[in-house]
């Protein structure tokens, strides 16, 4: 596809290789970006590949040459795909494009660029709702369309459709999510908002009397004294058998708050599991053959909020729980 011709308030920047047909162009003004995109649209040949963020929407279907556009394009046969973060504030603009375009929801995504027949790449800044930007880069640079392309397709697998972000913000439906940590600090940081967050029950299986200990070094069994106080049921199974350098702090104290019982020796588990008012969960690994820092001995977690994830770790609980009562700790 061949680049028109230079127009005034546009900058062709040199690209680093020999390929004079490759340009690098910067668009300034709102009106000279509305046209630019608007020439691209009528030679689009296939397919069009939009990323915007959650303001982005409210700048495209307040817009009319935009939208009639983009409509044109889709008469024409034109494929139009559009990722954004659809919200409460945004979601009657969503509905708008949806009428012409297929969308899909991606939680705080970040970035204006679209690309075109995946040869031409643009990208702009938003600053304001429903306010056209006045600074666009152009560029059919073949490395960059690529690679724009390429995350754009990536991020595309990863959203949901927009119908069903759009019931979930209407019908305040929870979304369903299972959540990878690497991190031991965020790992911690979810756990306690777990514990702090719960209004009726805890369940928690530790693997190590350490592990408990581990837990106290970092607030958490602070915070589930503090839940147990304000009505919370804790529930936690411990083993009966394990090694230990030091006891459980104020054993009486923590004893007297919270349900315990200890698990039998083929009962134990390599995990620590919380589970809060059996919406949340959360698997933690423990690295073998560390010391007892919480930050040293906590490998992935596994958090999530889907029914099916929640219902095996809890069924897991309560299978090991009644099991367990002929080991109950006094």
């Amino acid at each position: 596809m061949s680049s028109p011709l230079k127009p005034k308030n546009q900058t062709i920047v040199p690209t680093a290789n020999n390929n004079t047909s490759e340009i690098l162009q910067i668009i300034n003004g709102a009106e000279n970006i509305t046209n630019f995109v608007l020439q691209h649209y009528l030679m689009t040949e296939a397919t069009m590949d939009v990323c915007l963020d959650f303001v982005g929407p409210s700048v495209v279907a307040t817009d009319t040459r935009i939208m009639k556009g983009a409509g044109d394009m889709a008469k024409r046969g034109i494929r139009l795909r559009l990722i954004t973060d659809i919200t409460k504030e945004n979601i009657k603009h969503c509905k708008e494009i949806m009428k012409i375009t297929d969308v899909r929801h991606l939680d705080g995504i970040k970035g204006n660029f679209g690309i075109l027949d995946g040869r031409e790449y643009n990208m702009h800044i938003i600053h304001q709702e429903s306010q056209a930007p006045t600074q666009m880069i152009y560029s059919n640079v073949k490395s960059l369309a690529d690679a724009q392309q390429f995350l754009f397709n990536t991020l595309w697998d990863k959203a949901i459709p927009a119908e069903q972000r759009i019931r979930e913000v209407e019908e305040g439906i929870r979304p369903d999510f299972i959540e990878i940590i690497r991190d031991p600090i965020q790992t911690i940081r979810v756990g306690s908002n777990m514990v702090t967050s719960a209004s009726e029950e805890i369940m928690m299986v530790l693997p190590t009397i350490n592990a408990f200990n581990r837990l106290q070094k970092v607030g958490v069994i602070q915070l589930l004294k503090e839940g147990a106080r304000r009505g919370v049921r804790i529930r936690i199974l411990i083993p009966k058998h394990y090694r230990r350098k030091e006891p459980i702090h104020n054993p009486n104290e923590i004893f007297d708050q919270f349900d315990i019982r200890s698990l039998g020796l083929h009962q134990e588990t390599k995990s620590t599991i919380l589970i809060s008012d059996s919406k949340f969960s959360l698997a933690i690994d423990l690295k073998e053959g560390v010391r007892d820092e919480p930050i040293e001995a906590f490998g992935l977690a596994s958090y999530s909020n889907t029914e099916s994830t929640v219902w095996t770790y809890s069924s897991i609980f309560e299978k090991l729980w009644i099991q367990s009562e002929k080991y109950q700790l006094i």
